[in-house]
């Protein structure tokens, strides 16, 4: 993303009565969309005077429009973004500071901190979630097999359960699928005393990406996930994945992914800790932002956009409509508020997370600019490793290479 310093204009400017409208943009499944506007109506019902403008994209499509807006000085007032692109679009002078703007005094600092470059609060987590292992429980006991112990299981463990399912089960149903999310390659990576990033360039070495490449290789050649064709046609849809299809066993998801994983398969879906090293390092699990709402550093409304942001994160009305589809709610307050009214995912979440807090690691801060490709990468050299291409370790070294050539 090529970015200067621009924003909404004019775009967000009031009419000749005085009322205000703010253009709001996000991205999402069809859930989300109607769940943010009837957060946004009951805002509206509060703030008489000021019209909320839904800019709402699907995410394959979101990036390259809001590049296109900030370029043409035509940004919407508030919009969200995952923590890939924070760090580039706050350092390009994209994003108002939000500043004693909105009241964070119930928000987790921990996360607060993630939105924050050199001091300046550029973005607000909307919630909190963490990369974990699902499980289908149908597709377990139609198997004859018990859910592992997740407190103690190993990579090895969970590549010969995977491959026993796959063994065991009806033709067509898989133990797990392959992931290339770059989530994995961080809780991988940190199994092994790595940080993902460091001073702007990868951490991790290529040793570690090749052993990360040569599993997802292992989890094709022992039949534990589908072959590369199959694997590249499924993707990396929640809504077609082998849990939600009941086709698999397992898989790698967010845990905010937990109610559409369970809608989808009608089953029983179990949150489980990602396996380990096994030695004795740490677990590489860490709490993440699930995306920021941050506001246009040249919206002509930056007042009433953070008091929509603020009623996002804050009110728990707001909380309540939108439950975790943006991660549970990270403001103490509205937890508690909105806590025993949450759906059975949702309190599955919730638990899950509670219960792994005292192993994550801390969260993530903001990405070198760039960060937001690594996923193409991965998933682009993933492939040439699938389909023989490439040896795990020829496709570590060109991807640390042109990962490194792309961050900045």
């Amino acid at each position: 993303m090529t970015l200067t310093a621009c924003g909404g204009g004019d775009s967000g400017g009031g009419g000749e009565d005085g009322d205000i409208t703010l253009r709001v943009a996000w991205w999402g499944s069809d859930h989300r969309q109607r769940i943010t506007e009837e957060a946004i109506a009951k805002f509206e019902e509060q703030n008489e005077g000021i019209t909320i403008q839904p800019e709402y994209s699907t995410f394959d499509s979101y990036y390259d429009q809001l590049t296109t807006q900030v370029a043409s000085n035509d940004a919407p007032d508030v919009f969200a973004v995952e923590i890939r692109r924070f760090g580039e679009l706050a350092r390009g002078g994209v994003m108002a500071d939000l500043g004693g703007k909105v009241d964070t005094g119930d928000l987790n600092e921990e996360l607060l901190e993630s939105g924050a470059i050199d001091g300046t609060q550029y973005g607000i987590p909307t919630g909190a979630n963490a990369f974990a292992i699902m499980a289908n429980t149908k597709v377990f006991e139609d198997a004859g097999l018990e859910l592992p112990d997740d407190t103690a299981w190993t990579w090895e463990d969970y590549l010969e359960l995977s491959a026993e399912l796959t063994e065991v089960s009806d033709s067509g149903v898989y133990g797990t699928q392959i992931s290339n999310n770059d989530a994995w390659l961080r809780v991988f990576s940190a199994q092994q005393g790595e940080e993902f990033y460091t001073d702007g360039q990868l951490g991790i070495t290529e040793e570690t990406v090749t052993d990360w490449f040569q599993y997802q290789l292992d989890q094709i050649d022992q039949g534990a996930s589908p072959d590369g064709p199959r694997s590249v046609e499924i993707g990396s849809n929640v809504e077609t994945s082998l849990i939600a299809t009941n086709t698999g066993g397992m898989g790698m998801w967010w845990t905010n992914q937990l109610g559409t994983l369970s809608s989808g398969s009608g089953e029983n879906v179990e949150l489980l800790r990602m396996p380990n090293a096994g030695n004795g390092g740490s677990g590489g699990m860490f709490l993440q932002p699930t995306m920021f709402w941050s506001v246009s550093g040249n919206s002509a409304q930056q007042d009433a956009a953070a008091k929509l942001v603020d009623f996002l994160v804050n009110d728990p009305e707001a909380g309540a409509i939108q439950g975790s589809d943006r991660g549970l709610p990270m403001n103490s307050s509205v937890l508690d508020a909105v806590r025993d009214g949450l759906p059975e995912e949702d309190q599955k979440s919730l638990s899950f997370l509670e219960d792994i807090s005292d192993e994550t690691d801390t969260p993530p801060t903001a990405l070198p600019s760039g960060a937001g490709e690594i996923p193409n990468l991965l998933t682009r050299y993933s492939e040439e490793v699938y389909f023989g291409r490439m040896t795990p370790a020829e496709a570590a070294a060109q991807f640390v290479s042109e990962a490194n050539s792309t961050l900045s």
